[in-house]
């Protein structure tokens, strides 16, 4: 896998990320905890808290060049891994399809219904990923891996990613899925890093890639699959794999070279 050249940036400042954390749960859990202090159900996570709480982390701690730097990630486009970005999570998906059919698990394969697709594409492009990525990859990811090792960066954020989703668990996310969820965050995560990092701070390529997955994989394939707890975990594999390649690939670099 390519490399590309770590950008010039300001120092860390670990106010900023603490600030980035603090805001980003209270921005993003506050409809959960609403609907639990109401007794109404569950409200789930307000994903563009984490968008907001990154604008703001990024005034504060490098005033309008760290707002500058936040949003032309969203331009920022590299055609060699955007393909990556398209081809991966689909791949994964039909890969995983393709394990559970040779097991002989039942699949009740079916025409996809196109219309649904492209609704659940427009609102989890301008919802979910618009909200999560600039958070997580694009200010928490590069803020950390300015004083520790890409890997280590990662999973940092992987294992803060997988733990924000608890307002999910039990309910969007079945408590039996949970661990292959939390395994296949990881793995994605690496990739996701790679995505960002190889295309020079890439923010709109990670949004692609959780677009797709979460568009094609929890809104397709997976109600093509009877036995859900088992077919997670071949999906989870499969990330796990992709996200271990990657680390090999770039030899524990994922997409930062040291100038």
């Amino acid at each position: 896998m390519g490399e590309a050249t770590a950008r010039t940036a300001p120092a860390f400042r670990i106010n900023s990320v603490i600030l980035f954390l603090v805001l980003g749960f209270l921005l993003s859990w506050y409809p959960w905890a609403i609907a639990l202090y109401l007794h109404r159900g569950n409200g789930g996570p307000n994903p563009l808290g984490l968008f907001v709480a990154a604008l703001i982390a990024s005034a504060v701690a490098y005033g309008w060049r760290g707002v500058r730097d936040l949003l032309l990630g969203f331009v920022r486009i590299r055609m060699t891994t955007a393909l990556a970005a398209i081809i991966v999570p689909l791949g994964a998906i039909a890969v995983a399809l393709a394990i559970a059919v040779a097991r002989g698990d039942s699949v009740t394969l079916k025409p996809p219904p196109w219309s649904d697709l492209f609704d659940r594409f427009v609102f989890t492009f301008l919802f979910v990923a618009l909200g999560e990525e600039p958070g997580w990859r694009g200010f928490l990811l590069p803020q950390l891996q300015r004083v520790m090792p890409p890997v280590a960066a990662t999973l940092i954020v992987a294992g803060i990613w997988a733990f924000w989703h608890l307002p999910l668990m039990g309910t969007e996310f079945a408590w039996p899925v949970v661990p292959a969820f939390v395994v296949s965050v990881f793995g994605g995560a690496i990739f996701l890093s790679w995505l960002y990092n190889s295309a020079r701070g890439s923010i709109i390529l990670p949004m692609i890639t959780h677009t797709l997955l979460n568009t094609v994989g929890a809104g397709y394939a997976f109600h093509l699959v009877s036995n859900g707890v088992v077919f997670w975990w071949i999906y989870a594999g499969i990330w796990l794999a992709i996200g271990l390649s990657t680390i090999a690939l770039t030899r524990w670099r994922l997409g930062v070279r040291k100038v």
